[in-house]
């Protein structure tokens, strides 16, 4: 899935959320909030991720 201010990557039971909006310092925005909370569905429905970092 194509998100606009982040960022996701599931390797090996593991997914990383990049928060990708470095020209605003990666402040946090409505669109940044909606990202999350779809990119948190997909995490939550892989039953092969058992780490999440966000960075």
């Amino acid at each position: 899935m194509k998100f606009n201010a982040i960022l996701l990557d599931i390797v090996e039971g593991v997914a990383t959320i990049t928060l990708n909006r470095p020209e605003k310092l990666n402040s946090f925005t409505s669109e940044m909030h909606a990202d999350l909370k779809q990119a948190m569905q997909i995490i939550q429905a892989d039953r092969s991720v058992r780490v999440l970092m966000i960075t």
